[in-house]
């Protein structure tokens, strides 16, 4: 089984939990109408656990093999297959430790699987990182060292009004845009120093000096950026 999509014993598992859910349900008569109670401040019991001997051998059944499964996809480091079987069993059981405990320590695997570094020039508008960004995906970006950026401009005795398209972020940091299919997503975004985040669309990484014309800039910065992403070839 390559990937965790809904084996025969995991479809008999659900609806045998959706029967027992509704049984539950329907075991309970309708009364008149109450105004429902005040929340508490305490936390919910959990759900009662089915009692039924052969549905508790389903649910041993399936964690049995779900967590024989994970461990073998993170041996292999198939990091997203393995996250797609915890998951799958957090699902079921919430807050059942071993699936806890594996989505945290897989995650944290995501967010290192990959290290890319790249020098970003302060006299050169946006720049190919190389790095294709996949939605879902934890990114990490890293900036260090310095750069200048200059901006001359003979005014008078009003001055200058700040160009609208250097409103958004402080002139002369760092950041970056992901060039998808759609133009509209397209929207410059702040790296500064550190970057952490999770990309909603596939896109290719680019990078630069914010500024409206950096030909007259100097230096450039060292960029790492690191986490689960495809490479350019």
């Amino acid at each position: 089984m390559s990937r965790m999509h809904a084996p025969g014993w995991l479809s008999v598992l659900v609806l045998v939990w959706g029967l027992w859910s509704l049984g539950e349900l329907g075991a309970q008569r309708p009364g008149p109408r109450r105004r429902p109670p005040a929340r508490s401040s305490k936390k919910e019991p959990p759900p009662p656990r089915p009692t039924d001997p052969r549905l508790v051998e389903i649910f041993r059944e399936f964690l049995a093999k779900a967590e024989k499964l994970g461990a073998q996809y993170e041996k292999q480091r198939k990091w997203d297959q393995a996250l797609e079987v915890y998951e799958s069993i957090l699902r079921l059981l919430p807050k059942y430790p071993p699936a806890v405990e594996a989505v945290r320590r897989i995650r944290a695997q995501m967010a290192t699987a990959k290290r890319v570094q790249v020098t970003i020039r302060a006299d050169q508008g946006w720049q190919d990182t190389g790095v294709i960004l996949q939605p879902g995906k934890p990114v990490t970006i890293l900036a260090r060292g310095s750069w200048v950026v200059r901006m001359q401009h003979q005014v008078g005795p009003d001055g200058i009004a700040i160009p609208k398209e250097l409103r958004d972020f402080n002139l002369g940091a760092l950041v970056g845009i992901v060039a998808s299919k759609d133009p509209k997503k397209q929207k410059p975004f702040l790296v500064g120093s550190r970057l952490s985040f999770v990309p909603r669309e596939p896109g290719r990484l680019f990078l630069r000096m914010y500024d409206s014309n950096p030909a007259d800039n100097e230096g450039s910065l060292t960029v790492v950026i690191q986490g689960s992403f495809e490479t350019a070839r």
